[in-house]
């Protein structure tokens, strides 16, 4: 067996047996015990952790060495909790479900679903975004997020099951949007992660101080089918519950999708800045921008140099 593969088996059988390992572990242990690992993480992995304290001395540049230290520490800890209440969510009983997460500004998913209209539901890498989309679908929001598949295909299946088992069904992001947009069409929400760094193609919008290339399509889609965006994040509270905060929708209004894609950077970038700590920081976020042109894009294309 080559040395690759080995590697590839050795982390899908160590994340198979994760649940099973964390089952019989009590909840504030197992918690403690995952941060313990977020903080270890933080030592051990050099390139997260300088990537960290890079990204937020860039946005916050006002922070003293130190202050951006700690917070990057901070930024692995809640990594690891909100892996174990991903990976605990589906053992959980009904009570502690409804225990675990509250909403604030749900009225306004609550009214596009008794109206019957679809929605885009846009958020980030913030807080733990998976339980966010299990919390919405077990209060019967028709909510399905597209999902990028994971490399290895035996660490996405399981990915895929575990969701499942968390009640949440998803739609490739490779594969055809027919069925997507026939959610949408009937009345159905779409989720989607906007903060992924965008290579190719995108519009440059500015986002939380620096000028960074994002995905069109949530605006794109929400023109095509008239459904509004709803930004929403989640967070993570002192007493280890999670809000979820749902933000007015933004309509498709004239068309100008550039001015929308710019909306949703703007409303991500509050909820960001209210909870720093709850951001992935160590994403590669922002790199030397060269000039872009999205044609098409409701008459306002978007040129964007190096920041």
């Amino acid at each position: 067996m080559r040395g690759k593969e080995f590697r590839r088996r050795t982390r899908a059988i160590t994340l198979k047996g994760l649940p099973t390992a964390l089952r019989w572990i009590p909840i504030p242990w197992g918690r403690e015990f995952c941060r313990w690992a977020g903080t270890s993480s933080y030592w051990l992995v050099a390139r997260d952790r300088h990537l960290a304290k890079k990204n937020l001395s860039r946005v916050f540049p006002e922070w003293d060495p130190e202050q951006v230290r700690r917070m990057a520490k901070r930024v692995f800890e809640e990594i690891g909790k909100n892996v174990f209440d991903f990976v605990r969510y589906p053992d959980l009983s009904v009570e502690q479900k409804d225990n675990l997460v509250t909403f604030t500004g749900i009225g306004h998913l609550e009214e596009l679903r008794s109206s019957g209209q679809g929605a885009i539901v846009v958020t980030g890498h913030l807080g733990c975004w998976e339980v966010l989309a299990a919390a919405l679908v077990r209060i019967g929001m028709p909510l399905k997020p597209l999902a990028r598949p994971l490399r290895e295909p035996r660490l996405n299946e399981l990915l895929r099951r575990h969701r499942l088992a968390m009640g949440v069904e998803t739609f490739s992001t490779l594969a055809s949007p027919v069925q997507a947009i026939r959610h949408l069409s009937s009345g159905g929400f779409l989720g989607v992660l906007v903060d992924q760094r965008v290579k190719e193609r995108g519009i440059v919008v500015d986002f939380l101080g620096q000028p960074t290339r994002m995905t069109e399509a949530p605006a794109r889609l929400s023109v095509a089918s008239g459904s509004p965006l709803v930004p929403v994040g989640v967070r993570r509270l002192s007493d280890q519950t999670h809000r979820v905060s749902v933000l007015p929708p933004i309509p498709p209004g004239s068309g100008d999708i550039h001015g929308l894609t710019q909306q949703v950077a703007t409303a991500l970038e509050g909820l960001i800045r209210t909870a720093p700590e709850q951001w992935m920081w160590i994403h590669p976020r922002w790199e030397e921008l060269s000039p872009v042109v999205v044609p098409g894009a409701g008459g306002n294309g978007s040129r964007g140099r190096s920041g």
